[in-house]
């Protein structure tokens, strides 16, 4: 077997004269794959990142090639994404890089299996073609609609709200040459700036926007001219007062509603082109539209993880905290049973019967504290899951939720039990001395507390 670097050094010798002597990087490409593809083993293709997705610039020996793969996708994706090798049996898919950075990939599949031997020329190739990259950069058919689009892309990939709002402040700043960004949206309590980027950042989020909010209301937008020395109208005289003297602002619609309000700020004397502002507010569109996608779907989950009638987590939704919760400081779980609920919800009707669930929920959430949790588990059953640090506090959070129920005088009481976590204990054991304590409170008279004896030595943990 020939050295390893001797055969890249072949390599990259065959491949001298084609490459750099290429006038573009693509024909650079298509002349590794055909030096590769001489291999009559080897189906061989060469991806290049563009407007957010691996476009395919060269080929060989396929009839139909993906393209336009997302970086998130398969074993091309992979290498992009990490800017390392995947090998994978008869495929390798090796990425190129100029300044450290992954700018697209080389994929080789074979009929065969891949060797050691097989990888090193590939490897120069991928290396051949990150220098003529590197060294005969080509300036990128990246305008402005382009890297729209590419932002476009990769906000279409996130469901996070804050991850949108991020990537929306940092896509306008890219499209547009001015110095900070906030996103403001508007509530019921008014226009809330949320979150802010850039040097006047400060600024921004102290802001008050609703002029600016009266300005885009109907689908305009707004934006500084050439005439810089012209007096601010007097609704903005505050933001230039605090060092604003550039601004852009374009409107978020959702359903036809003003939902929110993108600002991009500086503090020199720029002009807003017509052309920057028409790309704001085709971000912003798709912003927008992407945001309340998210506040959909956070909605969608938010029910699907609640009970119904109170709000507040179930069964399914305990169980997931309970196995999450790591117990620095110990997380105790009270367990609450509603006392004389069947006798009042059959004399009074299941109506009223809620009506008492409900105001439970309620009276039991006003008792905790900040950072604690109350679930609805069963029909008149409910749990916490309370942060402790003694048997004495733990007795004390199950005492007030006793009490909360009581004081509320819905017609019911509660009786509760409550067990604190032992080192190695795991949840079941905890969630079983908890409920045998509730059932000693019941047997006891009922309206009462029962803090759970410590598990006993040798019991299953």
């Amino acid at each position: 077997m020939p050295d390893t670097h001797e055969a890249m050094r072949e390599t990259t010798a065959l491949l001298g004269l084609a490459v750099d002597g290429a006038p573009s990087t693509v024909d650079s490409a298509q002349a590794v794959v055909d030096h590769l593809a001489a291999d009559d083993r080897f189906v061989v293709a060469v991806y290049l990142a563009r407007a957010g997705r691996l476009r395919r610039v060269a080929t060989r020996g396929q009839w139909v090639a993906e393209d336009g793969i997302l970086p998130a996708s398969g074993p091309v994706g992979r290498a992009y994404r990490t800017g390392s090798e995947v090998v994978a049996d008869a495929l390798a898919c090796l990425p190129i890089l100029a300044a450290g950075r992954a700018v697209g990939v080389l994929e080789v599949g074979s009929t065969e299996p891949l060797t050691q031997h097989d990888l090193e020329p590939l490897r120069a190739c991928a290396m051949a073609l990150s220098r003529r990259i590197e060294t005969h950069p080509e300036a990128p058919a990246d305008d402005g609609a382009r890297r729209l689009l590419r932002h476009m892309v990769d906000m279409a990939a996130l469901e996070d709200g804050h991850a949108i709002a991020g990537a929306l402040l940092g896509a306008a700043l890219d499209l547009v040459v001015l110095q900070s960004a906030v996103l403001v949206r508007l509530t019921p309590a008014g226009a809330r700036p949320t979150t802010a980027i850039g040097p006047l950042a400060d600024a921004l989020r102290a802001a008050r926007y609703e002029p600016i909010v009266a300005r885009v209301r109907e689908g305009s937008s707004c934006a500084t001219t050439p005439a810089p020395d012209a007096p601010a109208p007097a609704d903005l005289t505050e933001l230039r007062a605090v060092g604003i003297e550039s601004l852009a602002a374009v409107g978020l619609h959702a359903d036809g509603e003003l939902t929110g309000v993108l600002v991009l700020a500086s503090s020199d004397r720029t002009a807003v082109s017509t052309d920057d502002v028409e790309l704001l507010e085709q971000l912003a569109a798709h912003a927008a539209y992407c945001l309340h996608a998210s506040e959909r779907l956070q909605s969608l989950r938010d029910r699907a993880a609640s009970d119904p009638l109170t709000g507040l987590g179930h069964h399914a939704t305990f169980h997931e905290a309970l196995a999450a919760s790591h117990r620095r400081p110990r997380t105790a779980v009270v367990v609450c049973d509603l006392d004389g609920f069947k006798r009042l919800n059959d004399t009074h009707g299941h109506a009223h019967g809620d009506r008492v669930l409900c105001g439970v929920a309620d009276a039991m959430s006003g008792a905790l504290r900040r950072g604690d949790r109350l679930f609805r588990i069963g029909g008149d059953e409910f749990a916490a899951l309370v942060a402790v640090e003694s048997d004495a506090q733990a007795l004390d959070v199950a005492t007030r939720l006793r009490d909360a129920v009581a004081a509320a005088e819905l017609g019911v009481t509660a009786s509760a039990g409550v067990a604190v976590p032992h080192d190695g204990e795991t949840d079941a054991s905890l969630l079983a001395r908890a409920d045998r304590a509730l059932y000693a409170a019941k047997a006891g008279g009922r309206d009462g507390v029962k803090l759970a004896p410590a598990p006993r030595a040798g019991s299953p943990g």
